[in-house]
């Protein structure tokens, strides 16, 4: 899998999750729906905060360390 795949994967990951939270906080009514949005929020956050550092990722720089043998 390459770097541009991953990226792709996560974002789309990121994007069920957020309309996972939206459907649950909208949709339901009366069975927590807000604490379950919540936790479905900080877990969508987290994989947000992941992609973030894999978007700082040089492709370049990561090309020659993986050809230098590191």
């Amino acid at each position: 899998m390459t770097l541009n795949e991953c990226r792709r994967e996560l974002r789309s990951i990121v994007s069920e999750l957020q309309d996972i939270e939206w459907g649950v906080r909208h949709d339901f009514n009366g069975i927590g729906e807000q604490l379950c949005a919540n936790c479905i929020e900080k877990i969508s956050d987290k994989y947000s905060g992941v992609l973030s550092r894999l978007n700082m990722v040089n492709q370049n720089r990561l090309a020659e360390w993986v050809n230098n043998g590191r």
